[in-house]
């Protein structure tokens, strides 16, 4: 499994780059699976996230602040849709047994970091011999993921270069 880590702060637009990768390997009809995740903006913030599947029109409510209706996984002050979770592991999951599959997750953290909701999935990717992983994560968090899912220059890149090309995607052929 080839791992690119696309790196930057929050709002420097690491889902924007995603989403143009995306594009780019549909247009080359390469399989992609996973999502990409959206924050919900109100006056007061960023207030939580949704997730949207690479491959459809789907989305789900993965996570609000402060708001125990959402669902009933709490870390930090987010409160996550556990049937979202649920539908983001299998969006990605549903491509495994695919031939040269590029995998989408956006983004991995200090939940992940702490053994929670995406650290299952990565972990289970990791094991394939084949496809492309990309992965989002915020600068601050870059060394921690990179431990503890055993990467390194070998098996890893990391992207912290956000002005997205086509040749990028190159590198993902």
């Amino acid at each position: 499994m080839k791992v690119i880590i696309v790196s930057g702060e929050r709002g420097e637009g690491k889902t924007t780059f995603l989403k143009k990768c995306i594009d780019e390997l549909h247009n080359r009809q390469r399989p992609v699976f996973g999502f990409y995740a959206a924050n919900i903006q109100t006056s007061l913030g960023n207030e939580g996230y949704r997730i949207y599947k690479v491959n459809s029109n789907k989305s789900l409510l993965l996570c609000e602040r402060n708001n125990p209706q959402t669902g009933n996984i709490s870390l930090a002050d987010f409160w996550f849709n556990e049937k979202a979770v649920e539908a983001g592991e299998k969006w990605i999951t549903e491509g495994i047994a695919t031939e040269n599959p590029v995998f989408v997750l956006d983004e991995a953290g200090k939940f992940e970091i702490d053994g929670y909701i995406w650290d299952s999935v990565i972990k289970k990717l990791l094991q394939l011999k084949s496809g492309t992983l990309l992965l989002t994560v915020r600068n601050r968090f870059v060394k921690r993921i990179m431990e503890k899912y055993h990467l390194n220059s070998t098996n890893c890149e990391i992207v912290n270069n956000l002005l997205f090309t086509v040749e990028f995607v190159d590198k993902i052929e």
